[in-house]
């Protein structure tokens, strides 16, 4: 038998007589598929021996950075000592002597009960205090507190030249608490005679507010004193420069009130305080307190005078500033005024109207 007939033959018609494939076919498979194994191994191989290093290998050791101390920064310096401003306080009034001391208790016990929180600048005597610093320094006038601005209205009439000494001797206080005072303001105007009309009465329809008033000598008319100024000096010359009177009224007194600017006289008969008021209202800035010195058994004699002279006021004077405040500084006992309720009723006329008799009463100083 030749090799031939050996192989398999198929068994279809068109190939008979040749030798069949399948034994190659499955020599490539296998081929393949040991290739295919031993990169299996080979993956595996490698990936074995990785692992094995990485568990024998010691872990990696992190160096932290070296630690620096941080110096503490030194404490700040203490704080210098704190300076304290020392304010010397003002001389105060003296206690008001009387030469009869049985009049003294009601008056007294009058005066202390002002009201100084009544109207601009009047409410804390001497001002807010914080910290022991005084801020404020009122001035005042027979003892009573009136704030940095106030005027005085002296009264030069023949009635007033029976307490020229004691008034002389406050307004003196006055002038010198002012002085002592940085931003203190202070006018004194003084008033009398009756060339405008006896008791604020218009006389024959003239005005009564342009008469009967002056300026101390050395002194601008229409505006304030103030500390560090001569006018203040001035004031206090002329008021040195007037001896005590004694004896009659009538030798003190001149008919003319031009015979005060003269020189001729100091005081004058008769009464008008409408001219002086007005001037002390036009101030700039306004007062903060008029003292007004007034005999009032002269002044106001009834309620009836009272009418007239407001009528007068009303027709040519000029309107009250907000807040101004206008005490009375009477010259006699409470129980010597006779015509109270005229007082009264020119008090709160003077002071803005609606007050009630407490207010009123507080609002008048008796001696």
């Amino acid at each position: 038998m030749s090799s031939e007939s050996s192989s398999p033959l198929p068994h279809n018609q068109n190939e008979l007589g040749k030798t069949l494939r399948r034994p190659k076919k499955r020599g490539a498979v296998f081929i393949v598929i040991v290739v295919s194994v031993g990169v299996h191994l080979l993956g595996l191989g490698i990936f074995g021996v990785i692992k094995i290093v990485e568990t024998i290998s010691p872990p990696p050791e992190f160096e932290a950075p070296p630690v620096v101390e941080v110096e503490t920064p030194p404490p700040p310096p203490p704080p210098p000592p704190a300076t304290r401003r020392s304010t010397k306080s003002l001389p105060r009034p003296q206690p008001l002597a009387a030469q009869n001391p049985q009049n003294v208790s009601v008056p007294a016990i009058v005066m202390q009960e002002s009201d100084l929180s009544f109207g601009r600048g009047m409410g804390g005597g001497l001002g807010d205090l914080g910290g022991g610093i005084m801020d404020r320094v009122d001035i005042s006038f027979f003892g009573i507190e009136g704030g940095n601005n106030v005027v005085v209205l002296f009264d030069r009439t023949g009635s007033g030249m029976g307490i020229f000494k004691r008034t002389r001797e406050e307004l003196q206080k006055t002038v010198e608490s002012m002085k002592a005072t940085s931003d203190a303001r202070l006018a004194v105007i003084y008033f009398g005679g009756k060339e405008g009309g006896h008791q604020g009465i218009s006389r024959n329809g003239s005005d009564p507010t342009r008469h009967d008033f002056w300026w101390p000598k050395g002194v601008r008319s229409n505006n304030w004193i103030q500390p560090g100024q001569g006018e203040a000096e001035s004031l206090l010359d002329e008021l040195n420069a007037i001896p005590n009177l004694t004896g009659k009224l009538a030798r003190f007194v001149s008919s003319d009130a031009r015979d005060v600017k003269r020189g001729k006289a100091y005081f004058v008969l008769g009464t008008n305080y409408w001219g002086a008021l007005e001037n002390a209202y036009k101030l700039d800035p306004p007062p903060d307190t008029i003292y007004l010195m007034v005999e009032p058994d002269v002044a106001f004699t009834n309620p009836g005078v009272v009418q007239k002279s407001i009528a007068a006021w009303k027709k040519y004077g000029v309107e009250r500033p907000e807040g101004t405040k206008v005490i009375f500084v009477v010259g006699k006992p409470a129980k010597k005024v006779k015509n109270k309720p005229a007082l009264a009723q020119m008090v709160n006329f003077m002071n803005g109207g609606g007050l009630s008799p407490a207010e009123i009463q507080k609002l008048i100083v008796y001696d």
